[in-house]
């Protein structure tokens, strides 16, 4: 089963159709999960590397304290951890808007698509992560070629019509959008009430 999963993620990603997704579409969640934390634990380790290779300071606010990086097995575990549980609400919420535009997919066949993508890809963009200068550009270009390649498994694992698989998208994007604004005001209220109470606005 794993080696069919590689060989739809070759499909996909080097013959990128929603017809290409549909022949190598299956309903099964299960695998879908395993897949993508494979995918986890080697960008886990991927990290771990990068780490070791280009250090990075980490901001240390009690004297006496020392920066310390996470061992490989607590990056793993926790690696894995917040993949199953991100995947679930992201491909919850996928399959929701899908259904809610008259889709008759289910929700393994969806998140089978999205993890033969994905998975690869998050990988791809780990490894460029970890080199200077150019990480940054990966890592665009594989969320720019992700994002078209969500655009086609909508359409292959809801059954969905390419206009309404758009207006999926367009909404994801505003949900995502609205979550990371939130997220943004909820740390900057945190940052200007610390420095509030240590007198950081006085003259």
């Amino acid at each position: 089963m794993f080696q069919q999963m590689i060989n739809g993620s070759i499909a996909v990603l080097t013959r990128p159709s929603a017809s290409t997704f549909e022949e190598h579409e299956q309903n099964n969640l299960g695998w879908a999960l395993i897949y993508s934390l494979i995918a986890g634990a080697i960008n886990a380790v991927i990290a771990w590397i990068g780490s070791i290779l280009f250090p990075q300071e980490i901001p240390v606010f009690e004297p006496g304290m020392e920066a310390a990086q996470p061992g490989l097995f607590a990056l793993i575990f926790g690696t894995l951890i917040g993949t199953v549980i991100f995947l679930l609400i992201y491909w919850g919420v996928v399959y929701l808007l899908g259904r809610a535009f008259g889709g008759t997919g289910e929700f393994g066949e969806l998140a089978y698509g999205f993890a033969l993508f994905s998975a690869p890809l998050a990988v791809i963009s780990s490894v460029g992560g970890i080199i200077p200068l150019v990480g940054g550009f990966i890592a665009f270009a594989v969320w720019i070629y992700s994002l078209y390649l969500t655009y086609l498994a909508i359409q292959s694992g809801m059954n969905l019509p390419a206009n309404k698989a758009l207006y999926v998208i367009l909404i994801l994007f505003a949900i995502v959008l609205a979550i990371a604004l939130c997220v943004g005001i909820f740390f900057a209220a945190i940052i200007a009430a610390i420095l509030g109470a240590s007198g950081g606005f006085s003259p």
